[in-house]
């Protein structure tokens, strides 16, 4: 009887606990279901606005400052150059716009940022309305210590630059040159982004900008930063801009655009899928260093095995405008080091460059005139 009593009590207590804890499970489930948004919800969020409804919108928010207005402006601007024309013909609606930038709410903040970086895509006479009210304050927020804000607001300078002459003027009048400087020294890897993005289009608007903002400090920073992940494509082509200027190459060189160069570039072919937006500018910039500044040749060649590493890589590659820059960049460093010698030859015979990359340069020139990528069988990866 003892035996029977015992398992009819443990049978009792196992039930009793599978039962707590079904309830237990029940509650959490309705719990995580109050908290679930409905698919509606959802799919109401992701829909774009239409012209009315941006307008609508557009005229709620000088009444009604809050965060889903915002959220449903900015998906409405990024959708249509239109609504641009429609929030800013809506009286009133940009200084609202400009009240949520600068409340007290860092969410209100951050999105009103957003919002802004969506409104600076349109016309260069509606960029130049945005910089004129908005302008000063995205400087000034660029100039404070909240990555959150330094990022939308910086992205949001790139935009409105694009190529409007005019609203880069107006820019560089509120103190914008000095702000980006400032940005690339910031540990934040958006805001790095964000900042070479801007100064990208400020500089390719205004060229004649170029020499006088450019100092060996900003140039050192702008290397410095080529080796953030995240931010590589921005630098790159900031840096490319730079190149483009003959003294500023000198600059280039002297705070070590060829080591930093040459091992980014390794990373990137050494990843599974190249990031070719990223290797574009570098290998741009590589070229017009070794061509404006005489001994980049040299440091080149010196580094020769990393070199044939990364050339016969980018000849092998499947982007036909890579091959066809890495032949340019290749005349480039053996044009420039015809003249200098070791042992009484030529610097690219004394490595024995020429033998090493013949095959890979004959098969990116032979897929000139082909259909397809270049034949790879002599190529065996990278070591």
């Amino acid at each position: 009887m003892e035996c029977k009593n015992t398992d009819s009590v443990e049978s009792i207590r196992q039930r009793v606990r599978d039962s707590d804890q079904a309830f237990r499970l029940k509650k959490r489930s309705m719990a995580r279901d109050v908290r679930r948004l409905h698919l509606d919800i959802v799919v109401k969020k992701l829909k774009i606005p239409s012209k009315e409804e941006v307008a609508l919108l557009s005229f709620q928010l000088k009444k009604n400052k809050n965060l889903e207005t915002l959220q449903r402006i900015r998906l409405g601007l990024s959708n249509s150059t239109e609504n641009v024309t429609v929030f800013l013909n809506c009286d009133g609606a940009l200084y609202s716009l400009l009240g949520c930038l600068t409340s007290h709410d860092a969410s209100l903040q951050r999105e009103a940022a957003c919002t802004l970086v969506n409104l600076a895509l349109g016309t260069e006479k509606q960029c130049l309305e945005v910089c004129q009210k908005a302008g000063v304050y995205l400087v000034m927020y660029m100039s404070n210590t909240n990555p959150d804000l330094q990022d939308p607001c910086a992205w949001c300078i790139g935009n409105l630059c694009g190529t409007h002459v005019s609203v880069c003027n107006l820019l560089r009048s509120q103190g914008v040159e000095v702000c980006l400087v400032n940005l690339l020294q910031s540990h934040s890897p958006h805001v790095l982004q964000s900042a070479a993005y801007a100064l990208v289009h400020y500089l390719t608007t205004l060229p004649e900008r170029i020499r006088d903002l450019c100092e060996p400090s900003m140039v050192r920073r702008l290397i410095s930063a080529l080796s953030q992940e995240c931010a590589v494509v921005e630098i790159g082509w900031c840096l490319f801009v730079l190149s483009a200027n003959q003294e500023l190459c000198g600059f280039l060189v002297d705070q070590g655009i060829i080591e930093a160069a040459f091992t980014v570039m390794e990373q990137l072919i050494n990843e599974q899928n190249m990031n070719v937006f990223a290797v574009t500018p570098i290998v741009r910039v590589v070229m017009n260093c070794v061509g404006a500044v005489p001994g980049t040749a040299v440091q080149v060649c010196y580094r020769s095995e990393q070199f044939v590493r990364v050339t016969k890589a980018l000849l092998y590659s499947s982007y036909p405008h890579l091959r066809n820059e890495t032949i340019h960049l290749i005349a480039n460093v053996v044009n420039a080091a015809t003249e200098e010698s070791l042992t009484g030859q030529c610097i690219v015979d004394d490595l024995s460059l020429r033998p090493r990359l013949e095959s890979a340069v004959r098969s990116a020139l032979a897929a000139k005139f082909t259909t397809g990528p270049p034949e790879t069988t002599n190529f065996h990866g990278v070591m």
